[in-house]
């Protein structure tokens, strides 16, 4: 059953990534690009995994709009859609990057990352050849892999099930089992390749239950259980709160540690980067939950 529910996530999934990719145009607002992918999740019978990443050039993860948002779309910008999606709790998780004046070699490089990873995919293979064939695929474009973002194992309401896949070469001798599901998630640029963390938190998940004082703070508390099924939130999504009075709830929620935040993350240098990303079912034939 599970397996069933997985698929029909990742053709959620892809079917909104889509519809974003199509809507990257110089002069478009992130925000409506945001809210038209969410919605097409939802339309099409799925929940939201996690607020979509709309991560623009040097940023490679985890900026999503908020209320009211301004930013907009520009001719030479690394636009980078990042989608989750599930039903019953079982995730679809993936990624594109479009850029409005057309595809180019960095583009290129992270689309062949992602497509020789998924090649070697089957019962068997270790962490590290896959690591290894991701960062040797940069190389030969010219490129490096972001060393410090990975892929990851999925599990039913869980993104990161325990299981890391990074995308450089490395010592884990772990094997892939027969069944498990992953998402495979290279980044690519011709900078450093290294991210830090940068700028304010957009995205949180609850993590554990701590008292607050504010009426405010035990909402997003029930609501980051409940509604959001102890996946990733974004502020936008909460109902009755102005957005000042949220940020002040979450600030002292994540001080408390009740909540995790997600920070934008900024390749060092400054140089763009590229993402390309599929969730996969590993098998010896392994299933592209996320491919169309």
């Amino acid at each position: 059953m599970s397996e069933e529910k997985y698929i029909q996530a990742g053709k959620i999934a892809a079917q909104a990534r889509d519809l974003g990719a199509s809507l990257v145009k110089d002069g478009t607002k992130v925000l409506d690009i945001a809210n038209a992918i969410e919605n097409k999740i939802k339309s099409l019978g799925g929940k939201i995994a996690f607020p979509v990443n709309i991560s623009i050039n040097d940023l490679a993860a985890h900026y999503t709009p908020i209320k009211n948002d301004l930013l907009t779309i520009q001719h030479d910008d690394y636009v980078k859609i990042d989608v989750g999606a599930h039903v019953d709790g079982w995730i679809a998780d993936t990624a594109i990057t479009i850029k409005p004046s057309g595809k180019d070699d960095l583009i290129i490089c992270s689309e062949k990352m992602l497509e020789n990873a998924i090649k070697i995919i089957k019962p068997g293979v270790t962490i590290s050849e896959i690591g290894q064939v991701i960062q040797e695929t940069a190389e030969q474009h010219g490129f490096n892999p972001i060393n410090n973002l990975t892929g990851h194992s999925l599990d039913q309401y869980n993104l990161h099930a325990g299981i890391s896949i990074p995308n450089i070469k490395n010592t884990s001798k772990l094997e892939l089992q027969e069944g498990q599901v992953i998402a495979i998630e290279p980044f690519c640029t011709a900078g450093d390749g290294h991210v830090k963390d940068s700028g304010q938190a957009k995205i949180f998940m609850w993590i554990a239950d701590k008292p607050s004082r504010l009426v405010e703070g035990r909402k997003i508390i029930e609501l980051a259980k409940t509604e959001y099924k102890r996946l990733p939130f974004t502020i936008r999504w909460i109902p009755g709160i102005s957005q000042l009075k949220a940020q002040i709830a979450v600030k002292q929620l994540v001080q408390a540690k009740a909540l995790h935040e997600f920070l934008p993350l900024k390749e060092i240098s400054g140089q763009p980067v590229a993402q390309a990303e599929h969730t996969v079912i590993v098998k010896n034939k392994p299933i592209i939950t996320t491919k169309i």
